[in-house]
């Protein structure tokens, strides 16, 4: 794993679980039936949302900034390389539902896209950021 994503607390998270791998089929007598591919799920996804932070180190608003997230994915390598989230990024969670959400110890996040920047005023943008979480190793 190459780095740690920016210590930003979002302003909004959207989480999806992962789901169980499995395949469904369908026989010529139409009778459907489907075959797991493992015990664990797969494919969370995490959208994260940066409302109104500096665009650089100088205008510092919500302790962090854009640069530092546009510097963290070039350092990735954009989509490619894995990466893990501070402890902070869950930051305000109720706990339960945190340890539901980081459940796989061996959970790696890698960007699904490039992220979003939209202007907001001079020195001040919101930044969405979507990630995959994806399983390391057996």
């Amino acid at each position: 794993m190459a780095s740690i994503f920016p210590g930003i607390v979002p302003t909004t998270r959207a989480f999806t679980m992962g789901d169980y791998p499995s395949k469904s089929y369908t026989s010529l007598s139409g009778v459907i039936f489907k075959r797991a591919f493992g015990n664990r799920q797969t494919g969370y996804t995490l959208s994260l949302t940066f409302k109104n932070i500096g665009d650089t180190s100088q205008l510092r608003t919500n302790s962090g900034n854009v640069k530092q997230i546009i510097d963290h994915y070039n350092s990735v390598d954009g989509t490619y390389d894995k990466f893990s989230l501070p402890d902070n990024m869950f930051a305000g969670m109720d706990d339960d539902l945190e340890s539901l959400i980081q459940a796989p110890t061996d959970i790696s996040w890698r960007y699904a896209a490039p992220p979003q920047v939209q202007s907001v005023k001079a020195g001040v943008s919101t930044v969405t950021v979507k990630l995959v979480g994806e399983l390391d190793g057996l």
